[in-house]
C-alpha cells in the first residue's frame, strides 16, 4: 500500500481541469512547426476562433472580426479551421 495520504484517500469524485484555450492554434503548430513562434490565428467564417499566444500579446483576441485582428496585428498568420477533421484527430 501506498504511504502517500493522497493514494490512499477514497475519492469519491475526481476534478480534473484541462487547459484548452487555443488548442486549435496548438494543434496547427504540431502540423507545422514553423508556426510556433508567428502569431496565428484560426479563422472559422469572418472570426478568429482562436489564437496562439505570440498573437495575443500582439492584441488579437478570441472571436474577434478579422478586420480588427489584422489592424491589431498586420503580420497574423490565419489557418482555416472550418474543417474540424484534424482537431477531432487530436
Amino acid at each position: 500500500p501506498s504511504q502517500d495520504p493522497c493514494m490512499r484517500a477514497n475519492h469519491e469524485r475526481t476534478v480534473v481541469h484541462l487547459d484548452m484555450d487555443c488548442f486549435y492554434a496548438q494543434v496547427e503548430m504540431v502540423l507545422d512547426p514553423s508556426l510556433r513562434e508567428l502569431p496565428l490565428g484560426i479563422q472559422q467564417k469572418n472570426i478568429i476562433v482562436t489564437c496562439n499566444y505570440p498573437a495575443r500579446a500582439r492584441g488579437v483576441r478570441k472571436l474577434q472580426r478579422l478586420r480588427s485582428a489584422f489592424e491589431a496585428c498586420p503580420d497574423l498568420v490565419i489557418r482555416n479551421g472550418s474543417n474540424l477533421k484534424h482537431y477531432r484527430e487530436a
